[in-house]
């Protein structure tokens, strides 16, 4: 720090003793540095760069910063030297093109508008930014699209940035079937004011041999925490819907069994039971190890448990109302026989 004071001493001594400092001068800077004519000025100044912007309008020249531009923002200066100039011309990179975007009318989506031209020094890397996956209908793309996102923006996600040439392309959104199911057209799912843009489609859950599961629409984003039971999701897709209408093939009925004087008996109407498009037609019932504590699965719609039926406690058959009467043991149609026998004793 010392050594620096007496170097200004040093050359501010030279120059008043009368030698001129050293600037560049002119519109864009003159090819080499030369004499300041003003032999006071102790200062050099020049044009602003601003990464990403470019160069500020202005000229090179000796002395402060001249009338009409504000130093720090447009106008820089610098410690003049009698042996060269200190305002040299910044070195800069090659010029290159981000996409540039603007909220539509309806502030629900933002829509790319074209290109921008951006500038930079020789040792800045290319950036360029766009709307991120968080939609805020007040976000404004940084510098046109030039450069890096805004920290803040960038930590809540409203914006996101890449590193090459017209790299900031937001990918198109994805398409779903919205609503009741009134109307199948394929919509564009654009996020609402603060929420992140969607990647999965949801609607409701088709349960093997009973149908489709209530209260749940088609809709755009996951299916919510702890609703399996009734929602299936998909991930989206920009041309197309993925939670299409599912296929289903034709119903069938079976019958369901119900607890009566101590014995499982068969209801009188048979169940519609559903099944999906490659779903085999299949009905289950007691089997003949069951007893009055066992419950018919699925009100008779589908197969038997694998333990189930394992345990001979379920059978099932795989046509429409077969299941209408169910398997008993030869040790079960011998026990009322017996005590039929026994009573005429």
């Amino acid at each position: 720090m010392k050594a620096t004071f007496i170097t200004l001493g040093l050359a501010l001594l030279v120059i008043q003793q009368g030698e001129a400092i050293k600037c560049y001068q002119g519109a864009a800077g003159s090819a080499a540095d030369a004499d300041c004519t003003d032999t006071t000025a102790t200062v050099c100044h020049q044009p602003m760069f601003t990464e990403y912007t470019g160069l500020a309008a202005g000229s090179y020249g000796c002395g402060a910063c001249p009338s009409g531009t504000t130093k720090g923002t447009d106008c820089k200066e610098c410690t003049g030297d009698t042996s060269a100039g200190c305002n040299a011309p910044e070195a800069t990179g090659a010029d290159f093109n981000c996409h540039t975007y603007t909220i539509n009318a309806a502030k629900t989506a933002f829509t790319k508008t074209g290109t921008l031209t951006c500038k930079r020094l020789a040792a800045t890397p290319i950036k360029c930014n766009m709307p991120g996956n968080v939609f805020d209908n007040t976000f404004t793309v940084a510098n046109g699209g030039c450069g890096p996102c805004d920290a803040t923006a960038k930590a809540a996600n409203k914006c996101a940035e890449c590193d090459t040439a017209e790299c900031n392309v937001m990918p198109s959104p994805i398409k779903c079937i919205q609503g009741d199911g009134s109307d199948m057209t394929a919509k564009d799912c654009l996020p609402a004011q603060g929420e992140t843009t969607p990647t999965k489609c949801s609607q409701a859950k088709f349960v093997e041999y009973t149908g489709l599961a209530t209260g749940q629409d088609y809709a755009c984003g996951a299916c919510a925490a702890n609703s399996d039971a009734k929602c299936q999701d998909c991930t989206g897709k920009s041309d197309a819907a993925c939670n299409t209408k599912i296929e289903t093939a034709e119903n069938f009925k079976c019958y369901d069994y119900e607890l009566k004087d101590e014995k499982l008996v068969k209801k009188d109407a048979a169940v519609t039971c559903q099944r999906l498009k490659d779903t085999p037609i299949k009905c289950n019932m007691p089997g003949s190890a069951a007893d009055k504590t066992y419950s018919v699965k699925n009100n008779g719609c589908g197969p038997c448990e694998t333990a189930d039926k394992t345990s001979k406690k379920c059978a099932d058959c795989d046509e429409g109302e077969c299941n209408s009467a169910f398997a008993v043991t030869a040790h079960q149609l011998l026990l009322p026989l017996l005590a039929t026998v026994y009573s005429l004793l």
